[in-house]
């Protein structure tokens, strides 16, 4: 397999290098050991992937200290970005346009916050960024349509992008990006998100549901709403969190195409339920403990996740139902078992815990019960109640596993926040199923990107509390020095296509 690069694409290099062919993860490794590709040359291979790379890199990239040059060099070099766009595929059959190109242009508008996809078009039509997609340009002259863009949306192959988003994972893994955990466990929130919602505009995947509405004459009248609905499951961590998958809550029409007998709406806990066994075959041991609210305190669900090896922390809120019942008794029995003093945060904690709780009949394991009563001065006191399973997470500490169930909220900080109020995902870039989940998938590839950017590649801390101002900065900086560039980046070149 040779690939020649020559002195102008590149700017430095010359001459014939012998790479392997891309292959997946999974598949059988091309030396013929019969081993999968992770498990043999895999890494060795990246190794020669990435000094030719770092060849191909021109000057400008490889010395500049602005922070969108900054970014394609850390993308490029410690996560192979033009391999995971090249591994990105469609079902159209002899484009004129290339899927990388798309691709290439769909991650920038996550990337630099463009709001839809006629901005996209707009954008398309100027030099500068069609320099960053690695054209030559030709102003006022779009690169390509709109048209373009939503059709490769709607026959995507989203088992490439999710591929993709698990490559970054692992590489970022394999660089010791979350060493900095909680305690000994490494922890996945799981949790609802509901981006849009509409009277009018629908598709044949909509969820749909009955709401009250004040009419005009100030009657109130029940009317249809329709919406999407997804699980997120999110990789926690101190200082960085990256989003490990999402799972669209299913209606009822495409229900009927797995079981023609059923009837109505899945819930959020069936795709949640759906979603954890996904992470469990794709990740394995890699995730510790699950995270989520009080939906999820159920037997099926400490069942599923215990019997993967994992633990979990589950909010509880139904005082009249399983465990949550006896576990209030057994805290009044036994009252408070500790008290401390966080410094960092300024509160003083007290707690209550019950073991060994075994009076939920859907579960057969046992249950840890705690309570924690948080005070600040001047503030109203906050009570945390949550169950704790599985072996290695019920022996944490008290303080430690409050720390952990109260970090779930960065699934609603970080990302839900972020993603309708920053990232435009509020708004409908193309309204058919499978565009709709390309379009949050191809997001969450970027999200991750620029998270261990910022995080891992820049050093930035963590603080103030909210972050997003620190990202918001850095992305309006990418985005005037997208006018700054003095020539395409040379993504041909970065991408070293085997032959």
């Amino acid at each position: 397999m040779a690939l020649t690069l020559s002195q102008e694409a590149s700017g430095r290099v010359s001459g014939v290098v012998v790479l392997p062919p891309r292959l997946g993860r999974n598949e059988l490794c091309h030396c013929g050991s019969g081993a999968k590709y992770k498990h043999c040359c895999r890494e060795g291979d990246e190794v020669l992937r990435r000094e030719q790379r770092g060849a191909a890199l021109p000057e400008w990239i490889e010395n500049s200290r602005g922070k969108l040059h900054q970014f394609e060099k850390y993308a490029s070099n410690v996560f192979d970005l033009p391999g995971l766009l090249a591994s990105l595929r469609d079902k159209r059959r002899r484009p004129e346009i290339s899927t990388f190109d798309v691709a290439n242009s769909l991650l920038h508008t996550a990337l630099l916050r463009i709001p839809s996809l006629n901005a996209l078009e707009g954008d398309l039509k100027k030099s500068d960024f069609q320099m960053l997609l690695g054209r030559q340009p030709t102003p006022e002259e779009k690169a390509f349509s709109a048209e373009v863009v939503a059709n490769v949306l709607d026959k995507f192959e989203l088992d490439s992008i999710r591929d993709a988003i698990d490559d970054v994972i692992h590489k970022a893994e394999r660089n010791k990006a979350f060493r900095d955990g909680y305690g000994p466990l490494r922890c996945v929130a799981v949790d609802g998100w509901e981006p849009f919602s509409s009277y009018q505009r629908h598709c044949p995947h909509c969820l749909v549901r009955k709401v009250e509405v004040k009419q005009d004459d100030g009657k109130v009248q029940k009317v249809e709403q329709y919406y999407h609905r997804y699980v997120v499951a999110l990789l926690l961590g101190p200082d960085l969190d990256v989003v490990l998958g999402i799972e669209p809550v299913l209606n009822e029409e495409a229900l009927r195409d797995i079981d023609p007998a059923h009837e109505g709406h899945e819930g959020e806990l069936t795709a949640g339920r759906r979603l954890i066994q996904w992470l469990h075959q794709t990740y394995g041991g890699f995730i510790d403990a699950i995270v989520a609210d009080a939906l999820y305190a159920v037997g099926p669900v400490m069942t599923e996740v215990t019997e993967f090896g994992y633990g979990a922390f589950l909010v509880l809120k139904k005082e009249n139902q399983e465990p949550f019942k006896e576990a209030l008794k057994l805290w009044e029995m036994e009252g408070p078992c500790e008290s401390c003093e966080d410094q960092e945060r300024k509160e003083q904690v007290q707690f209550w815990d019950a073991d060994d709780i075994d009076t939920l009949d859907t579960f057969k394991g046992k249950i840890r019960a705690v309570r924690a009563v948080v005070t600040k001065a001047d503030q109203e006191k906050h009570t945390w109640c949550f169950a704790v399973v599985g072996e290695r997470a019920r022996r944490v500490s008290r303080p430690l596993a409050l720390r952990i169930i109260r970090a779930r909220w960065h699934i609603e900080n970080t990302c839900f926040h972020q993603w309708t109020r920053y990232w435009n995902l509020s708004h409908i870039f193309r309204h058919t199923s499978k565009a709709l989940s390309a379009v949050l998938l191809l997001w969450i590839l970027a999200f991750n990107l620029l998270q261990l950017f910022i995080y891992r590649r820049l050093g930035r801390s963590r603080r103030p509390k909210d972050p997003t101002d620190t990202i918001r900065n850095l992305v309006e900086v990418m985005l005037r020095e997208v006018g700054t560039l003095p020539a395409p980046i040379p993504w041909t070149a970065l991408l070293l296509n085997t032959s």
